[in-house]
């Protein structure tokens, strides 16, 4: 039986007042002396289409990420924080609805719709507490843009794919790679099924559309150097990762920290049930693409893996759903510690070694080796522990 629709409403309201909430508690980064915050660049963008820049000055690759500081500019309050909130808070909204309205399509019980909420929601580098510390951002949209896009494929609504597409393309340009894995395995599965699931023509529209979108934010708004690309990027952080094996580590640590020993638990549901499932095909493929944007896409590890939350977490209640609720609330009380429930994230333009001690990707060797011990050995416990009880 479908979860009731007042639950919405409901997970709604808890929304609004852990925005308000944290938005009160949680101090924001002080920008003017953190300059290697990317919110920056994003203010940079704001400035240029308020006019308060007449020049559009900003790095690659934030320069083609247009979408948000051009919502923001059409506010213009005078307040670049109160702007960028108030786009926050309504993507916000969004987010957990069409959240909401995904897992309910998929059957999921109330409980796994609390615990999924309750993460994302309260986890420090959630949906809600990083943005409260880093409000000037562009990172809220894609939790909205990525549910809706699974949500739309499952109800195989392809022809709106034709303006998701761009739309998202130009708020983060990981939305391409997305439509493209999508393109490969949509081709895949309609030639091993003979079903015609997916209408290829409208996808690959979507996906030239999101090129066509990209290209002319850049031809318009190039950035400040030229010379750089995705492709780059990947290739630099791949490099990085085979000079620096330890890098590997902290990766690993670093999706630890994003969803814990559930996301292990799941890996070792999904290894040992091997079945063809459309659904559980492309939860794991987008799963997968977030969890190598983690080591490849950039330096801060953590946050762009629980930027994938809309299809690892949803991948995750869909591999674990027979769970009981006893066995749910056990690996939610040995998550806890990763939430730092208890604690406001620090201000690195003050405290530099304690933001950084947060993060599994900056943090000292030490640190990263305890966080990834304590979450491999949880999951290996609370794996074994409901294995024995199915066994009984």
């Amino acid at each position: 039986m479908r979860i009731r629709l007042y639950w919405l409403f409901i997970f709604l309201g808890i929304t609004a007042v852990a925005f308000f909430g944290y938005q009160h508690f949680q101090e924001p980064i002080s920008y003017d002396f953190a300059s290697e915050f990317d919110g920056n660049d994003y203010r940079n963008i704001y400035e240029y289409f308020t006019g308060m820049q007449s020049e559009f000055e900003v790095a690659f690759p934030f320069h083609q990420r247009i979408l948000v500081p051009v919502l923001a500019s059409l506010i213009n309050s005078g307040d670049v924080l109160f702007d960028f909130q108030v786009v926050n808070l309504i993507f916000t909204l969004l987010s957990v609805w069409i959240t909401f309205l995904l897992w309910r399509q998929l059957g999921f019980e109330l409980k796994w719709f609390i615990a999924g909420f309750i993460w994302l929601l309260f986890h420090w580098t959630g949906l809600i507490r990083l943005n409260a510390f880093d409000p000037i951002t562009v990172d809220v949209p894609l939790y909205f843009f990525q549910a809706l896009f699974i949500w739309l494929l499952l109800k195989r609504k392809f022809i709106h794919l034709l303006w998701l597409a761009p739309i998202a393309a130009v708020q983060k340009e990981s939305f391409i790679a997305l439509l493209i894995v999508l393109m490969v395995y949509a081709w895949w599965h309609n030639l091993k099924t003979q079903e015609g699931f997916y209408d290829l023509p409208l996808i690959a529209a979507s996906l030239v559309l999101s090129v066509v979108a990209n290209s002319l934010v850049n031809g318009n708004l190039p950035p400040t150097e030229a010379g750089k690309g995705a492709l780059i990027t990947l290739g630099y952080h791949a490099k990085e990762a085979i000079l620096n094996p330890f890098e590997l580590v902290r990766w690993l640590a670093a999706m630890a920290m994003a969803f814990g020993p559930a996301l292990f638990i799941a890996f070792g549901r999904y290894t040992r049930s091997f079945r063809y499932d459309n659904t559980r095909n492309l939860l794991i493929l987008f799963s997968l693409v977030y969890l190598a944007f983690g080591i490849l896409a950039g330096g801060d590890m953590t946050r762009i893996i629980y930027l994938g939350f809309p299809f690892i977490a949803t991948w995750i209640i869909y591999e674990l759903r027979e769970v009981r609720t006893k066995q749910l609330l056990i690996i939610g009380l040995f998550s806890l510690p990763l939430m730092m429930l208890f604690s406001n994230i620090p201000n690195p333009a003050f405290e530099w070694d304690a933001w950084q001690s947060w993060y599994p990707e900056f943090t000292e060797s030490g640190i990263v080796l305890v966080v990834l011990s304590y979450v491999l050995v949880m999951a290996f416990i609370l794996n074994r522990m409901m294995r024995s009880s199915v066994s009984k």
